[in-house]
């Protein structure tokens, strides 16, 4: 009875182990963000497993437990592979404005994540200059060649990311319809010149959530 409570005991024992061994790694993988501190405990432990395996094998077999070596050199391999895992939220890429050196933002430009937004979405929908310095006042109709289809497609996208009320907005008093649309060229005829529309004027209709034409222009 008592060799067979022993060897119950010892079957239990390696299960119990497995189930530590996998809780501790599985904690260790979800707080150990540090490049350097999960490179070095991948060694340790891709080390620790064949000096398990040779140097400790009548505690292996007292436990009956000889895939704990593996399971080691398995994990160590794995925290070694995924020592940048967490890296990129450490350190968070720059703001892809920021990444072009020659992008020329004007001091006068608020700082705030509206305008960050906004300069995103006009430098991947229309593209911002590199040359240039980028203002307020700049125009994305004259200043950027921004008209017809890709100034409808743009407008939409500044809507939809922003959720404000267009209000009176006359995208004719700005830009050209697209050039295959007949029914929008007649529509438009009769305009006049064209208006700027400035990124102040975006900017703005986008901190108040709406669109008022005479507003924005005055103030703009």
């Amino acid at each position: 009875m008592q060799i067979q409570g022993h060897k119950a005991m010892t079957e239990y024992s390696s299960w119990i182990i497995l189930f530590v061994f996998v809780a501790i790694a599985t904690a260790l993988d979800r707080n150990l963000k540090q490049p350097r501190i999960r490179k070095w405990l991948g060694l340790t432990l891709i080390a620790a497993g064949p000096t398990i395996l040779f140097g400790a094998k009548p505690w292996l077999t007292q436990i009956q437990f000889f895939s704990f070596p593996i399971m080691a050199l398995v994990t160590g391999i794995s925290f070694l592979a995924t020592r940048n895992k967490y890296n990129r939220q450490l350190n968070p890429p720059p703001h892809p404005l920021l990444r072009t050196p020659t992008m020329n933002l004007a001091p006068d430009l608020p700082d705030d994540v509206e305008m960050q937004q906004l300069l995103q979405l006009i430098h991947e929908e229309i593209g911002l200059p590199k040359h240039k310095t980028v203002r307020l006042k700049t125009s994305i109709n004259f200043d950027l060649g921004c008209d017809g289809a890709e100034a409808k497609q743009f407008m939409e996208a500044v809507e939809q990311a922003f959720e404000f009320d267009l209000g009176d907005y006359d995208a004719y008093r700005y830009f050209n319809p697209p050039v295959f649309d007949v029914f929008l060229k007649h529509r438009a005829k009769g305009r006049g010149e064209k208006v700027p529309l400035t990124i102040g004027m975006l900017y703005l209709a986008i901190k108040t959530h709406s669109w008022d034409t005479q507003t924005l222009e005055n103030l703009c």
